[in-house]
């Protein structure tokens, strides 16, 4: 194990926060921890709170993996084996049970035990679901461990985190960058010391794994500091925030994997395609419009995919450098193709509109990361 996975698990903190960069190994810790504690107690209880459902599921896909490693003489009997709960019962006289239970983000009511809230910044109700889950852990003396990377400098994880709003004395932090987990740094020791007075692009250079320059190279300087340096990024200049977009997001909605497979509805269907070949990629978003709600049916990306392998019909199309060629050609063959010139005027009254639908919520979006970012 990493450094700061072995400090995590010997951390005894009734709170727990952990600010972390992204792929640095804390939901396998979190699930190992989890079933450990359910092997070495009797009438433990521990509950993950996820992002989403799929996030969830993979909690107690990992926990049930690694029971499966372990050696039979140390194994409890499994007695409940789902999705989303695993349920051992003691092989003592008394057949106490200890379970994990995995739900999407909402307050975890009814049950007592460690909880872990994780990804805890990017819940549209995180307010709720903190406050719905300190009381779990009183009778139970559990543990209750927020651990996120950040999502901007609002909401509950990133107060407690930062305090600089009040103080949070009871809770212990810890800070996980990129830098050090070997996967992604090639001197861990080194880096600890010297990382944090370098600048973004100086860590990646002197200590960066191929993984995460191609991470940086691909992504914003903001998001990547965002993502992998533990940084909180001021969303005060963004026309969008986060507080108007996580409310149109579900848990429920499920995009189709081709154009082919949006389903046939009473709405229109209505679709954009954004033309990009040599350094962005082309995108393509479908969307029903039904009464002026509009629900996300397709997203998808093409990265220097030839212009001949980019399939559109029925959508508006950027006629605008590069995509004019393909504008003309479409909108000569498919009479529902309809060119539109991206200027600032075009622009400005198009993002102003969307954010009058999202202050309605007359939009619908599956609760994805990378989207809401």
């Amino acid at each position: 194990m990493e450094a700061y996975q072995l400090a995590f698990l010997s951390n005894r903190s009734r709170f727990r926060w952990v600010t972390k960069s992204r792929q640095v190994g804390y939901s396998f810790v979190a699930a190992i921890e989890a079933l450990a504690r359910c092997h070495l107690r009797d009438g433990y209880t521990s509950v993950f709170v996820s992002f989403n459902q799929d996030d969830a599921k993979e909690k107690v896909l990992v926990a049930r993996q690694v029971f499966d490693e372990m050696p039979a003489a140390y194994q409890k009997r499994l007695i409940v084996d789902s999705k989303t709960e695993l349920v051992f019962e003691s092989n003592g006289s008394g057949r106490r049970v200890s379970r994990i239970i995995s739900v999407p983000s909402k307050p975890p009511r009814g049950k007592k035990g460690d909880v872990l809230l994780d990804e805890i910044a990017h819940y549209a109700n995180d307010r709720e679901v903190y406050s719905g889950s300190t009381a779990l852990i009183l009778r139970s003396h559990g543990q209750l461990t927020g651990c996120s990377t950040p999502l901007g400098r609002r909401g509950i994880f990133w107060e407690i985190a930062n305090e600089e709003l009040r103080k949070y004395p009871h809770h212990s932090r810890q800070e996980v960058q990129w830098w050090l987990c070997r996967f992604f740094c090639r001197d861990v020791k080194a880096a600890a010391v010297e990382a944090p007075h370098l600048s973004t692009e100086e860590q990646v250079a002197r200590f960066g794994q191929q993984g995460i320059i191609e991470q940086f190279e691909s992504l914003p300087l903001e998001d990547f500091e965002q993502e992998f340096c533990c940084r909180f990024v001021d969303e005060s200049y963004s026309f969008y925030s986060f507080e108007l977009i996580l409310p149109c997001t579900s848990d429920g909605l499920r995009l189709c994997d081709d154009f082919t497979d949006v389903p046939h509805s009473e709405g229109r269907i209505v679709a954009g395609f954004d033309v990009g070949r040599t350094r962005d990629r082309s995108e393509l978003a479908v969307f029903e419009d039904q009464g002026g709600r509009h629900t996300c049916r397709l997203l998808r990306s093409y990265d220097q995919v030839p212009f001949s392998e980019q399939p559109v019909a029925r959508l508006s199309i950027d006629k605008s450098g590069i995509g004019m060629n393909l504008a003309e050609n479409l909108s000569r063959d498919y009479p529902q193709v309809v060119p539109e010139a991206f200027s600032n005027e075009s622009k400005e009254r198009w993002v102003t509109d969307f954010k009058i639908l999202l202050q309605r919520r007359d939009v619908a979006l599956p609760r994805e990361r990378e989207l809401v970012s």
